[in-house]
């Protein structure tokens, strides 16, 4: 019988994954020195191998048979650490459309934006170390709402990164997603703190969470 932390071949993708976050994240943080606007690519080139890892565990994960309570909490946690490491990055750093050695535009992720992402993670992070304390369970259960955020999120870092490359009728594509993003965010925050409230008070009459 498989341990409840077996390391099959979905986690060992899904560590890879999370290993991955550093090489992102240096990329991203020199994407302002002009002689290294090459790193761009490669932090897209990494972000896609990020996404096509996430698929892999997915399906290796149905195909094998081999889901484990650690993959649970791993594949949340790497899109997780991706989606913080970048919107602060993005926002300290930002992107920028050059023309020979000449900036002629540039676009920062807004401050309120990487705050609404990394506050909603922290309230669920928070949040589900407070209900295994308070009951001493841990309740892995998604959301659409916060699988929703996370896939816009995604796509919303990945266009702010393709945007000194977008055509003008596309550059208002990265603006329409991190407002979209931020109110997934507040809503799926919301969403969870209902969500656990209610698994508290479940706990509280001795009854199954729901």
């Amino acid at each position: 019988m498989k341990s409840r932390f077996h390391l099959g071949w979905p986690n060992r993708v899904t560590l890879a994954r999370l290993l991955l976050v550093w090489p992102f994240a240096a990329c991203l943080l020199y994407l302002s020195d002009p002689e290294l606007a090459w790193l761009r690519w490669v932090a897209l080139g990494i972000f896609g191998l990020m996404a096509i890892s996430d698929a892999l565990d997915g399906f290796l994960a149905r195909r094998l048979n081999d889901e484990s309570v650690l993959g649970r909490f791993l594949d949340p946690l790497a899109d997780k650490l991706l989606i913080t490491v970048a919107v602060l990055m993005l926002a300290l750093v930002g992107v920028r459309r050059s023309s020979g050695d000449a900036v002629i535009a540039e676009l920062h992720l807004p401050g309120w934006v990487a705050l609404a992402a990394v506050a909603k993670d922290l309230i669920v992070s928070l949040g589900f170390a407070v209900i295994y304390f308070y009951t001493g369970r841990a309740f892995l259960q998604p959301r659409l709402i916060g699988k929703c955020c996370t896939a816009v999120q995604l796509v919303m870092v990945l266009a702010v990164l393709l945007w000194p490359d977008l055509p003008v009728w596309l550059s208002f594509l990265p603006r329409v997603l991190w407002y979209t993003a931020t109110a997934l965010a507040v809503a799926a925050a919301i969403d969870y703190v209902r969500l656990g409230s209610r698994q508290v008070a479940c706990a509280e009459a001795g009854q199954e969470p729901r």
